[in-house]
């Protein structure tokens, strides 16, 4: 196969195929009762109908190979051999690092060449609307594909589908009946509706690895054996994508106690930092850091959510500040970070502490925090692996 071919180039990024692809034929081989479709998943991963195409018509040779007992030349034996059972998938798998991705083309020559903007709008200012627009249209798209599992499945002509056990299991998950999620009703939303339908969808989005033409009233693909975690991986990917686009300051957190939900989004650097210190070595100091991220990053968030999530943080720092950061160039830099968390009323509550300040001064001690956590961490593997190499 020609993987320069821009039929072979990923549209999905390319951890989230070797994943799924990896995960399905496990899952193929360990379970008899699961029949992956991977014609289904080259369709969905590559910009091109090729890697589809291919998949199916070396399948079909294996299988009439096997079918004659052998009359199929030695090749055919060999690659079966080599593909582990699974062509094609199994090769773009091994050569994963030489695929290539789908990214979108340049503009056409009368808009690359315009002296007027192509959006008129204050660059920088959020647009609700276009927002919910393409929520609505994306939600509408992934329902038709199956990708919102048993909760919100594709329609059937068959008319199997109990409304009302749909807005039951809707309802059961959202706590009460949630808004419209019919395309027309867009307009109807609200911006808190319309996040709360963002996280909602979140919950239910589940990839189908299988699926059967329903050919009657040509009615269609239906779709089964979904996977949650590529299809809430997928999703958040696809919203991010959307709302970043209409400059909302919110994205579905990729990781830790919030995932899943919409959270205020920072600059690359500080993103950066909220992972790398949210892998912690214990169990316990993961869920207390995570806890604190994700109170304090809430789109809801207050001002007291905000200091209850630095006052984590101090906890989190306070066995290690002696220890740790003693005799060395922070030490000062540490002990002043406690000494204003005494003074602003986040560690203690005293009458001589000081409340009125702005919540800016919330958001620099937060990220002063965080820093000060990454920064012990990595001391003390410093120290670890001095230790091991004087033994």
């Amino acid at each position: 196969m020609d993987l320069t071919d821009p039929e072979y180039a990923l549209t999905w990024p390319r951890e989230v195929f070797v994943a799924e692809a990896k995960d399905m034929m496990r899952t193929d081989a360990e379970r008899q009762s699961f029949y992956a479709d991977y014609a289904l998943l080259l369709e969905e991963a590559f910009a091109g109908s090729a890697p589809a195409t291919e998949y199916s018509s070396v399948k079909g040779m294996m299988d009439w190979a096997g079918e004659t007992g052998g009359s199929w030349p030695e090749s055919i034996q060999s690659l079966q051999t080599i593909l582990h059972k699974v062509p094609v998938v199994s090769e773009l798998v091994r050569r994963a690092d030489e695929l290539r991705l789908h990214t979108a083309r340049p503009p056409y020559f009368s808009r690359r060449n315009s002296s007027s903007p192509p959006d008129d709008r204050a660059t920088g200012e959020p647009d609700w609307a276009a927002a919910k627009e393409r929520f609505s249209t994306f939600a509408a798209r992934w329902q038709s594909t199956g990708y919102f599992g048993d909760v919100y499945p594709d329609g059937c002509v068959d008319g199997d589908e109990d409304e009302p056990a749909l807005k039951e299991r809707l309802t059961e998950l959202y706590g009460h009946e949630p808004p419209d999620l019919a395309h027309t009703a867009v307009d109807a939303w609200s911006d808190d509706e319309f996040c709360d339908l963002v996280e909602l969808l979140h919950d239910v989005a589940a990839r189908p690895r299988n699926r059967y033409d329903h050919e009657f009233s040509q009615c269609g693909y239906h779709y089964s054996d979904h996977a949650l975690r590529t299809g809430q991986l997928l999703y958040r990917i696809r919203v991010n994508e959307l709302l970043a686009a209409t400059r909302l300051p919110f994205r579905l957190a990729t990781e830790g106690e919030d995932v899943g939900r919409l959270v205020t989004i920072t600059d690359e650097a500080r993103a950066d930092l909220l992972v790398q210190v949210a892998q912690q070595p214990t169990t316990l100091l993961k869920d207390q850091v995570g806890h604190a991220i994700a109170l304090f990053r809430s789109r809801q968030a207050t001002r007291e959510d905000k200091v209850s999530a630095i006052r984590e943080l101090m906890a989190v720092l306070e066995p290690d500040r002696y220890p740790v950061f003693k005799d060395t160039s922070v030490e000062k830099d540490n002990d002043s970070l406690f000494q204003i968390a005494n003074r602003y009323a986040i560690r203690h509550y005293k009458d001589t502490d000081m409340r009125d300040y702005s919540s800016a001064f919330l958001d620099w001690m937060f990220w002063a925090a965080l820093s000060m956590i990454q920064l012990c961490k990595d001391l003390k593997v410093e120290a670890a692996a001095g230790a091991g190499k004087n033994q």
